[in-house]
């Protein structure tokens, strides 16, 4: 299998419009849930689309990137972010909220993002400001630990 191809082909249906893209993209991920290769969270995280008609079987997406080793995800997935603003913001949000809500995914994200390169730190501290503004009450502490520990 060409992983290329697969992740190709799940970019191509990624706004799920028709029964036939939902068919694909279902089977799509189903047959990568058997590639082992965990370099290609980056490349699959250009597959998100705030556009897309069925959120429900994108979080199939989410599932798998999150199913990944931990430590790769959370190194891999914030390289993508820059990348995401523009056609996926809400889902590279929705990304950063699961890691705010597990401690332990939290404290080793903390971490990670503390040797990251700055464009890709800036980026995260943007998407955590904005998610703590929009629900200071559940975020902002998980968001000010963070931001705290990468100044």
């Amino acid at each position: 299998m060409d992983i290329r191809v697969e992740i190709q082909k799940l970019y191509n249906c990624r706004l799920l419009k028709t029964e036939e893209e939902f068919e694909q993209f279902e089977n799509t991920l189903e047959r990568l849930a058997d590639y082992n290769d965990e370099s290609i969270i980056r490349e699959l995280c250009t597959v998100f689309d705030d556009n897309t008609e069925d959120e429900e079987v994108m979080f199939g997406l989410i599932h798998f990137i999150e199913s990944v080793e931990k430590e790769v995800y959370l190194t891999d997935m914030p390289k993508a972010l820059p990348n995401m603003i523009e056609n996926a913001k809400e889902w590279a949000m929705i990304l950063n909220k699961r890691i705010l809500n597990h401690e332990l995914y939290r404290k080793e994200y903390m971490k990670i993002l503390s040797n990251m390169d700055e464009p890709i730190k800036l980026t995260v501290v943007n998407l955590l400001t904005e998610i703590a503004a929009d629900n200071p009450e559940r975020f902002q502490f998980s968001v000010n630990e963070i931001i705290q520990h990468l100044n």
